[in-house]
């Protein structure tokens, strides 16, 4: 299974501690160091599409101002515009788990597939900012959520 649910998401301190860890440690390494049983280590695709166990380690959220627009972003896209849905795969998906993870808590693991979990994440942030509807597609108002 490629993605977490909500139920068995870490801890904050859990997390803060596997964002240290990942300052010295590669992704192979901590992917096999984090990963419990039933959970998923780091795969053999290349080196920037290796996630651990522990998605928070590669989400480095940060705040990026562009020509014609601020927000958060996790570096691996910057789209703010474009319909993601479930069945997308890729590094509009990563950042959109990554987001997720960072804006309410969720604990998705970030591996580009949105599947069932992402989109279980993406319908509760929408439920949480009152957006509408609650489909679980990633469009403009939801983008606008996810980079505040």
């Amino acid at each position: 299974m490629s993605e977490r649910s909500a139920s068995s998401r870490p801890s904050t301190a859990r997390v803060r501690r596997g964002l240290i860890g990942a300052a010295a440690c590669s992704t192979l390494t901590l992917g096999a160091v984090l990963a419990s049983p039933g959970t998923a280590a780091a795969s053999t695709e290349p080196a920037r599409s290796l996630t651990p166990a522990s998605t928070q380690a590669v989400c480095p959220v940060h705040w990026k101002t562009g020509v014609d627009y601020a927000g958060r972003t996790a570096g691996y896209s910057w789209a703010w515009n474009v319909l993601v849905s479930q069945g997308a795969t890729g590094d509009r998906v990563r950042e959109i788990q990554c987001l997720v993870n960072y804006q309410i808590g969720y604990g998705l693991t970030v591996d580009g597939n949105f599947g069932p979990a992402t989109r279980a994440g993406v319908e509760k942030l929408q439920r949480d900012r009152r957006l509408t509807p609650v489909d679980g597609i990633v469009g403009p108002d939801t983008w606008r959520q996810l980079r505040r």
